[in-house]
């Protein structure tokens, strides 16, 4: 027949549109970005498996299980993540992590943490909760409510310099011993003649009480003298054991905190 084509001779007039229905059972196009990626947004349900995908914005509600290794620019607002990898959450709200390593947190606030250990690091404000196991971390702001427990007691010394004795009692420098749980002084007799120790306690500094003698400490010898009463202040006291015959003595102060 003349004039009347048999194919059609431009193949782009045989594209065609793909279409979806929704809950109306009404038909909607597919839409795609400039390159040809659908932009279709899953708004609720349950994707069970997503292998190598990057979410690279928009939020995730619920999070059952599963690995991100990668999450750049999304949010978080509910759900556990059970584990993650490696990669950067720039943004977690109202979310819990169960396991895996934060290893670098830079902005945000942790409400809760809960079985959880920060190896390091810097948490520059803790609003509320117990941290129950902080190794080589700083807190640089906040308020430590309660602590329930400390692994390691602190430990003060004072290393007095050689010290000679005269016939009247001399004192040592007071220390301060209100927050100090355990302390004494080690006492050793390095010079030729004895000696006589006390341990005196006071509560303004000004007015000194006996607590603990240890009279003729003999040359060569040690001894350790433990206080047994507590006041504010503690200091050791000293004098030559014989008029005229001077010694000298090398003290240490030792202590735990509570």
């Amino acid at each position: 027949m003349p004039n009347f084509a048999v194919f059609n001779p431009n193949p782009d007039d045989l594209r065609a549109l793909i279409f979806g229905r929704d809950t109306t059972n009404t038909s909607r196009i597919l839409a795609t970005d400039p390159s040809g990626n659908l932009t279709t947004v899953a708004l609720d349900g349950t994707i069970t498996s997503v292998l190598g995908t990057t979410v690279t914005a928009g939020t995730i509600n619920n999070l059952l299980n599963g690995t991100i290794s990668s999450v750049l620019g999304a949010t978080v607002t509910a759900g556990t993540l059970s584990n993650l990898l490696d990669g950067t959450l720039s943004n977690i709200l109202g979310a819990t992590i169960t396991a895996g390593t934060l290893s670098n947190l830079l902005s945000g606030t942790i409400s809760s943490v809960l079985g959880a250990t920060l190896t390091a690091g810097t948490l520059s404000n803790l609003l509320d909760g117990t941290i129950s196991n902080l190794l080589g971390a700083t807190i640089t702001a906040g308020t430590l409510s309660s602590v329930t427990s400390i692994s390691q007691k602190s430990f003060t010394e004072i290393d007095y310099p050689p010290t000679p004795t005269a016939d009247a009692l001399t004192p040592l420098p007071p220390v301060t011993t209100a927050n100090l749980g355990t302390y004494s002084f080690f006492v050793y007799n390095a010079g030729p003649n004895p000696a006589n120790l006390n341990v005196e306690i006071s509560a303004n500094g000004t007015n000194w009480y006996i607590d603990v003698s240890s009279p003729g400490l003999a040359a060569g010898s040690v001894d350790v003298l433990v206080p047994s009463r507590f006041l504010k202040y503690t200091r050791l006291s000293y004098a030559s054991a014989t008029t005229g015959a001077s010694t000298t003595i090398d003290v240490f102060f030792n202590a735990q905190g509570t």
